[in-house]
């Protein structure tokens, strides 16, 4: 349903996935376990009535086909797991679409993620090529159209019992109305972003940017309205998701403006505070006192950056290491960036940081700055 830049990205949630597809890993949100056993639910609910439709339209093609389009008794909860199985895998697959078509331009999906609302490729970043855009969102709807269309095709030749057959005709319709629907014009769908790479084409990417996030404002709302004239709750938390994605797409699309042409070297606060690995944890944490920092990165004799270490995690392994054990022992792996990456490179990692904050090492693995939120503010302010 949806496919951007990390930039955009909150921190990583979730179940990763023990296998990758094409190489690229998979996570299911926490979301995901509360959204599969309730479009099972609504799945299995609304099936006799999808049935009944389905069977009008086999009819007119293959009878024998709408003849075996009845699930059997007491089987309805078993297809509607089934079917929203099937539903998410399709969507996997939508945004594996997504995935290899921005490999072509030479961008890495760096995970593909299911959740509560659908699915997301996590890009490093979009293709800036001319309508690359529109072509990497496009092969998503693409993808969807062309499963469906396929599943719609075997039906008939393959000879398969009615629970079977049942599921396989919900997914080649509901893949077809997947496709459909992505193509709306409204951003974070496939739709959304070929509008914008489609103006991106006559005027600068930031106003190209607000103008489809305008669009999608309108879409939002008018899909919110007829959520609650529907009475279809999950319509109204969609156009909420669409508005709220919008906003955060025109606040990125500022920020890469903004930051056009700074790197890591520009943002970082340069020649920061450090402690020795040797330094004795009774030491290290009264720190504390001193200083608004909340850790501090370790470097060696040579300045070569060995890690870094919280204060809190320190004084809480006090009583288990004992005040004279050394720094060393409560070192975590530090979140790190050269000095000449671009800065919408730097928002991504920052993104993705646990730590919250990067450290800016030379080729030679020395400390020379450290970047963070507050760095950020202060380069928009003085850029």
């Amino acid at each position: 349903m949806d496919q951007g830049p990390a930039p955009g990205t909150a921190r990583r949630g979730g179940v990763l996935l023990p296998f990758k597809l094409l190489g690229i890993p998979v996570r299911l949100d926490y979301t995901f376990l509360l959204a599969l056993p309730l479009f099972a639910y609504m799945i299995g609910s609304q099936l006799p009535e999808f049935t009944a439709q389905l069977r009008q339209v086999a009819l007119m093609r293959d009878p024998e086909l709408a003849r075996r389009l009845v699930p059997g008794e007491g089987a309805s909860w078993l297809v509607g797991l089934v079917a929203a199985l099937g539903l998410f895998a399709s969507v996997l697959l939508h945004e594996l679409g997504h995935a290899v078509t921005a490999r072509l331009y030479g961008v890495q999906t760096l995970e593909m993620k299911l959740w509560f609302l659908g699915g997301v490729a996590q890009f490093r970043d979009l293709p800036r090529s001319p309508g690359a855009e529109a072509l990497v969102a496009l092969a998503g709807p693409a993808t969807s159209l062309a499963l469906g269309a396929l599943l719609w095709l075997l039906l008939p030749l393959v000879h398969l019992g009615s629970t079977a057959t049942t599921v396989l005709a919900y997914l080649g319709v509901t893949n077809v109305g997947l496709a459909v629907f992505n193509l709306l014009p409204a951003i974070p769908l496939d739709g959304g972003r070929v509008l914008r790479s489609l103006l991106a084409l006559v005027m600068p990417r930031l106003r190209a940017t607000n103008v489809a996030v305008a669009i999608s404002a309108g879409l939002a709302a008018l899909l919110g309205f007829y959520g609650v004239v529907s009475g279809q709750l999950y319509l109204v938390l969609l156009a909420f998701f669409v508005y709220e994605a919008g906003r955060s797409e025109a606040q990125a699309a500022y920020l890469e403006h903004a930051l056009g042409g700074l790197t890591a070297e520009d943002l970082m606060t340069p020649r920061p505070q450090s402690v020795d690995p040797d330094m004795p944890l009774g030491q290290f944490v009264r720190l504390r006192h001193f200083g608004r920092h909340v850790g501090y990165p370790v470097v060696d004799v040579d300045g070569r950056l060995l890690g870094y270490a919280f204060l809190a995690e320190a004084l809480a392994a006090l009583d288990d290491l004992g005040p004279g054990a050394a720094v060393a022992e409560v070192l975590r792996p530090a979140d790190t960036v050269g000095p000449g990456t671009p800065a919408v490179e730097v928002l991504a990692a920052l993104a993705a940081s646990e730590l919250g904050r990067l450290c800016v090492v030379d080729g030679y693995g020395r400390l020379v700055g450290m970047v963070g939120k507050t760095d950020v503010i202060e380069a928009l302010r003085r850029f």
